[in-house]
């Protein structure tokens, strides 16, 4: 047995000793009289518990200690718990903490849906899905202790998980801030949210951070409850319980559902309720911005890009929109503010229907000229789209910031193949993919990680209308950039070789110019910096 192994030998069998001295309280919980279980306790000491107790027992175990025993140990400070459960989590079963997809809210994010819930009208507080609190409790702590006690006294806190290990510690961290003399007065509800048996509780707000997750093997029950079943996520099934049961909420979710093409029927529910939606890009600020325990590895990034629902049921139905939100590190701080952001909403209450299934994510500013873009033109992309055609575009389907398209295959994973027949759709169609307005439509209708090539297809074009002397222009510009091109080619070494184009931006803002003078829209070309900035506050608002 080598050193190493022995000592750590050694060490488990005097834990084993320590835990047998301990005077056993219930089937599960380990009590000793002084207080070294707490005070001393270290993640070292929590990690090894986990294995040899398993993770009830330890919880269980620290619950009891909370609240029967003072403690200055940091490692149980509020803000720690959630982490040091998931922790554990990820101890006992990696694939089951992974398929959890579970993303905890940030103190930032966290404060800014209480303020929008705290204006909000219901009598009952709920949080679905509340893991171990941290939503609810940075709502007790916005409205201040006295109102939170009033809230407790009546017993109008509902609080929704299946995990009963996380409403257990959700419960203690209540317990311990507002007394003990609520223990009965709290509405612990340990269940599948999902189930019909489930409901809330009459004239409610809701708060939530419903679970990330693919629906795995069905559930027949859900089926024919669920208008929007057919998605196969978790989160789409609670948003629309939320939405149909609550008198108002807030919401955070991925943002997939504002324009995925599985998630039309939730938007369809939603033409009956109101409110406005807010959505933020994960590049390069991301609004899931802390460490991701255990999930076979831990890191600062998350590829999430999330979206608030603020449900209010005022009398226009339909829901406001943002763009999608970029934001840098060093300006979240100002971000996330319910004011600001409620500054990047578009003033129109959408509602989908079978002809404009999809929300847009629109500047309130361009809104007008997407209108008029999509008025003046009658064909699309794909209508001039030829297997046999003998000019090619090839467009990388990873577009950060822009798109660009060249006239022969790149050397990369992941590029869009284009054949056209007429040299003259060909010259526009180039000039078009390196414009703003290729880029604009996926960030209004996707934004995602890749342009999606039914997507790209589908992209509204204004050919029929162009004069001699635009076709003469489009020609120019497309054999300038074509001559010039490999000047602008870029390469990184991002698994395997992977090549893309960066034209100098003069050239995409002289495209702009022209299309915008074709569509008549007399404002400057500078109006597309805000579509394709990194920056959220002093371009945008």
């Amino acid at each position: 047995m080598s050193n190493y192994v022995q000592r750590n030998f050694l060490e488990l069998n005097n834990f084993k000793k320590k835990i047998d001295t301990a005077v056993i309280v219930s089937n599960f919980t380990f009590v000793k009289k002084d207080q070294w279980i707490l005070d001393n306790y270290t993640e070292e000491n929590y990690e090894r518990d986990v294995i040899l107790f398993g993770l009830k027992n330890v919880w269980d175990k620290i619950t009891y200690y909370l609240l029967n025993y003072s403690t200055k140990n940091e490692l149980f400070n509020s803000n720690n718990i959630a982490c040091l459960y998931e922790k554990g989590l990820a101890i006992v079963n990696k694939e089951h903490k992974k398929n959890c997809g579970q993303y905890y809210t940030p103190f930032d994010v966290a404060t800014i849906m209480s303020k929008w819930l705290d204006s909000l009208q219901g009598e009952n507080i709920c949080d679905v899905a509340c893991g171990t609190g941290n939503l609810v409790l940075t709502y007790l702590d916005f409205i201040g202790k006295d109102r939170a006690i009033q809230l407790l006294k009546g017993e109008k806190l509902y609080l929704y998980d299946n995990d009963g290990i996380a409403l257990n510690i959700c419960e203690t961290l209540i317990l311990l801030k507002y007394g003990m003399c609520f223990k009965d007065k709290i509405h612990i509800v340990k269940c599948d949210f999902l189930d019909a048996n489930i409901k809330l509780p009459n004239d409610c707000k809701t708060i939530s951070n419903p679970p990330y997750s693919v629906l795995k093997g069905g559930n027949v029950l859900y089926k024919s409850l669920y208008e929007s079943y057919n998605s196969k996520e978790l989160y789409a099934m609670f948003m629309e319980k939320i939405i149909t049961q609550s008198r108002s909420a807030v919401i955070i979710t991925p943002y997939s559902f504002i324009g995925g093409d599985k998630f039309y029927s939730l938007r369809k529910l939603m033409n009956d309720y109101s409110g406005f939606i807010i959505s933020f890009d994960n590049v390069p600020g991301n609004i899931f911005n802390g460490k991701k325990q255990g999930v076979f590895n831990s890191n600062t990034v998350n590829s999430v890009r999330a979206a608030i629902t603020v449900l209010n049921n005022n009398y226009t139905k339909g829901f406001a929109l943002t763009p999608l939100i970029r934001f840098k590190n060093e300006e979240r701080e100002r971000l996330l503010d319910t004011e600001i952001l409620e500054k990047y909403l578009n003033n129109i209450s959408q509602k989908v229907n079978v002809y404009n299934r999809k929300y847009l994510k629109c500047h309130d500013t361009l809104f007008g000229l997407f209108q008029k873009w999509q008025a003046i033109s009658n064909k699309m992309i794909g209508d001039y789209i030829s297997t046999s055609g003998e000019y090619l575009i090839a467009m990388p389907n990873t577009c950060r910031y822009y798109t660009t398209g060249s006239n022969s295959k790149l050397k990369r994973n992941g590029q869009i193949i284009l054949n056209i027949s007429d040299k003259d759709v060909f010259n526009y169609l180039f000039c078009f993919i390196n414009s703003s307005f290729t880029y604009w439509y996926w960030r209004i209708y996707d934004g995602g990680i890749t342009y999606p090539k039914n997507l790209l297809l589908r992209v509204p074009v204004f050919f029929d209308i162009l004069t001699d002397r635009d076709k003469i222009f489009f020609e120019k510009i497309a054999d300038e950039l074509i001559q010039n091109k490999t000047k602008f080619i870029i390469k990184k070494n991002n698994k395997g070789m992977q090549e893309n184009i960066k034209f100098p931006r003069y050239y995409r803002d002289v495209i702009n110019r022209r299309l915008l003078d074709i569509i008549g829209i007399k404002e400057s070309e500078k109006i597309f910096d805000m579509v394709h900035s990194n920056t959220a506050l002093e371009i945008s608002l």
